[in-house]
């Protein structure tokens, strides 16, 4: 992606109108299924007014994240920022899980960037009240293109 970064769809309407045929809800519509056991929302994770309208009073058993890895896709944040963007939606997750819920997070780790965000990420953890259980890692896969283009980013699973 780094060669070809997709340009921001807000900022570039052909690619809109193109996208927007295929989404089912808008940003800020929250879906529910006829049985009432799931909640989809088109919202802000870091955001905690969109975090309280997708819980709708109620708390969850378990949180599976997987955020962005911070690589090109809408422009690169610095290092400082993504993690300030972090600790937005981990706090936000903290009011939304029960007592004993779990959290799960999918963090990557770039070895051309110091393995970041996910040094930096288990930092901001211990400031948090979610006490690490497990760590789990998966080796580099195969990225696109040839057999020799392995990707650089790493799948960390955090528990």
């Amino acid at each position: 992606m780094t060669n070809m970064p997709l340009p921001r769809s807000d900022e570039t309407p052909p690619l809109h109108d193109c996208l927007r045929r295929y989404c089912r809800i808008q940003y800020g519509e929250v879906w529910e299924d006829p049985d009432g056991r799931h909640r989809i929302g088109c919202l802000d994770a870091a955001s905690g007014r969109d975090v309280r309208r997708l819980m709708d009073g109620e708390k969850s058993a378990l949180a599976a994240h997987d955020p962005p890895y911070n690589l090109v896709a809408f422009g690169k944040r610095e290092i400082g920022d993504s993690i300030d963007w972090c600790r937005d939606w981990i706090a936000n997750t903290e009011t939304a899980l029960d007592e004993d819920g779990s959290l799960y997070v999918w963090m990557g780790a770039d070895q051309n960037a110091g393995f970041q965000p996910l040094p930096d990420f288990m930092i901001t953890m211990r400031d948090t009240p979610f006490r690490p259980r497990s760590f789990l890692t998966v080796r580099n896969q195969r990225g696109y293109g040839t057999q020799k283009n392995w990707m650089a980013v790493r799948q960390e699973l955090l528990y």
